[in-house]
């Protein structure tokens, strides 16, 4: 997701750009805030992106799992349905940009008018977690960054260790994510099973062979980690 997003060789869709307005707002917005807002105000975009994440993702499946909400509002808007001759302009526009869209990172194999609605209704809810993972993960890096601050009675030796740790726990994080992106693939990484079943035989290996949910798990070690390497740096900084 992040290199397709990210790389500009990759085609990008028109929720890539999208999201791309979004990320590149949330960076200006940081550069023009006088730095005592900084921190409010991306605790509070993060804040809305986190619950958007756990809550409204999560009722969406929710929803889906037990009442096919998501497909069957799909069957009954006919948004994956060719419009007829007498059709309006908006129903044609709007069919020829989810086409478009749904199509623009497909294979050749990919034939829009002829995949399952429910794959179709798939590919449409992945573009909705892509703008939500990103604008979670974006918030909470410029929060982290508006918080940033060398204490006034920190050694170097205790700086240079913060710095390493919070390096090793970043790239641990991302190995973690890619490593169980590799072995779930996206049908198990934007909750396929919830649209569709496939017959598939996964290997857990790698991640998955030290915790059972390595995303969960140990994927958020640094996020857990920080919280609680801060309150020991100032238990350390005011004892000494």
């Amino acid at each position: 997701m992040v290199t397709a997003l990210l790389d500009p060789r990759k085609p990008k869709s028109i929720a890539d750009i999208l999201t791309l307005t979004i990320l590149t707002f949330y960076v200006a917005l940081y550069l023009i805030l006088p730095s005592n807002f900084r921190k409010w105000t991306f605790l509070g975009i993060y804040a809305i992106s986190r619950l958007s994440y756990n809550g409204g993702l999560g009722y969406l499946l929710y929803q889906q799992s037990f009442h096919r909400w998501l497909t069957k509002w799909a069957a009954k808007s006919r948004i994956f349905n060719r419009p007829g001759p007498n059709a309006s302009v908006l129903r044609r526009t709007t069919y020829d940009i989810i086409k478009r869209e749904l199509s623009a990172k497909m294979g050749s194999d990919y034939i829009f008018e002829t995949v399952p609605l429910e794959y179709n209704t798939w590919l449409l809810f992945r573009r909705v977690v892509d703008l939500i993972l990103m604008s979670d993960f974006t918030s909470y890096i410029l929060f982290a960054v508006a918080c940033a601050s060398i204490p006034a009675n920190q050694t170097m030796a205790l700086h240079v260790g913060r710095w390493a740790a919070g390096i090793f726990l970043f790239l641990f994080n991302l190995w973690v994510k890619l490593d169980a992106h590799r072995v779930v693939k996206d049908y198990a990484w934007y909750w396929g099973d919830f649209f569709f079943l496939e017959d598939l035989e996964l290997c857990f290996d790698g991640i998955f062979e030290l915790v059972p949910h390595p995303m969960y798990s140990v994927g958020y070690a640094g996020y857990y980690v920080s919280i609680l390497s801060t309150r020991l740096i100032r238990w350390i900084a005011n004892a000494s």
